[in-house]
């Protein structure tokens, strides 16, 4: 792989999708039509339990290649091809090094799409939990920059909660599972964001408000395309995937093939007051430092967080030792 890698990252529902197809039709990127998905699914904690090179090579054959063959038009890509090429000649000692598996994804995807080495500035996943590898991902790839996009959590909710009956309750969770895991991954990814971007210095880490992707696409595209020192294009302002017209992934069930900014500032509408309350109440510091505005009195988000805690506290923590008899 000739290119460096860039990585855009930020929480589920944050606008990564939407800034990935943003990029896809660009010619001097070649950009990866899914999530990289490695690191949530696969490393560290499944390889840490699974030491064994054929569960290693069936999991990584399931989250990499099935998955995109349940996602993607098969006139898109070659997905048999692909995983062909990543698996031919992948040794068994590398199946534990996350780094090789990346770069020679990558290697595979720009085989199979025979892209123009020549024309080709940058090679590029997205992934949501990249922000929070991003320090040990630099020591794998040094020359790697990285594109944060950040989102009203409260905007963020409303769109994970429009998806919780229709997709997420397949994976256990419900209305208030997923405002618990938005509160946990919000703040460490927020935080990481102002982390990261002291630490590698603004030339390596770009932090993207979605409200300015989405309300006025050019200049934040102008920003990215600076930040990745490469030609500004028309291409630039519609999303593609793999080069044809894309509607996206939202939720509510509207496909949109131009940036559509129908979404933002719209939670009030789109979940209860509680929830905003509680949103407010966890994260409100590190609303104000990307410029989101709590609405609420400290009593209110108060009063809201104490209810969800009596939920949260019996889900999580709490543990019956009344149950068990247990006396200290």
């Amino acid at each position: 792989m000739q290119n460096p890698l860039a990585f855009l990252c930020g929480h589920r529902k944050s606008g990564t999708t939407l800034l990935s197809n943003l990029l896809d039709g660009h010619p001097q990127l070649a950009v990866y039509p899914a999530d990289l998905a490695l690191l949530y699914a696969y490393f560290p904690e499944f390889i840490a339990t699974h030491s064994d090179a054929q569960q290693r090579r069936a999991r990584l054959e399931r989250i990499l290649f099935t998955d995109l063959r349940n996602r993607l038009d098969p006139s898109l890509i070659d997905i048999d091809a692909l995983a062909r090429a990543f698996f031919d000649g992948l040794e068994d000692a590398d199946l534990g090094r996350v780094e090789t598996l990346i770069a020679r994804l990558m290697r595979s995807f720009r085989s199979v799409v025979q892209d123009e080495e020549s024309t080709t500035r940058w090679s590029m996943f997205k992934e949501t939990s990249i922000e929070i590898y991003a320090a040990e991902m630099r020591t794998w790839f040094p020359e790697a920059r990285f594109i944060h996009l950040v989102r009203d959590p409260r905007d963020n909710f409303a769109a994970l909660a429009a998806g919780v009956e229709s997709y997420y309750s397949r994976m256990g969770e419900d209305h208030n599972r997923t405002l618990a895991s938005l509160l946990n991954r919000v703040c460490t990814g927020f935080r990481m964001a102002r982390i990261n971007r002291a630490e590698f210095g603004e030339d390596r880490y770009l932090i993207v408000r979605f409200e300015d992707l989405a309300t006025a696409p050019e200049p934040a595209m102008r920003r990215v395309a600076d930040f990745l020192e490469i030609d500004f294009a028309p291409s630039l302002l519609i999303p593609t995937l793999l080069g044809n017209p894309t509607g996206g992934n939202a939720f509510d069930g509207v496909a949109a093939f131009e940036v559509n900014p129908r979404n933002v500032e719209r939670w009030r509408e789109r979940i209860s007051p509680d929830d905003a309350q509680v949103i407010e109440f966890h994260l409100g510091e590190e609303m104000w430092e990307f410029g989101y505005r709590p609405v609420f009195s400290e009593r209110e988000q108060a009063r809201a967080a104490a209810e969800f805690y009596k939920w949260q506290n019996y889900a999580y923590f709490y543990r019956d030792r009344f149950a068990h008899g247990l006396v200290r």
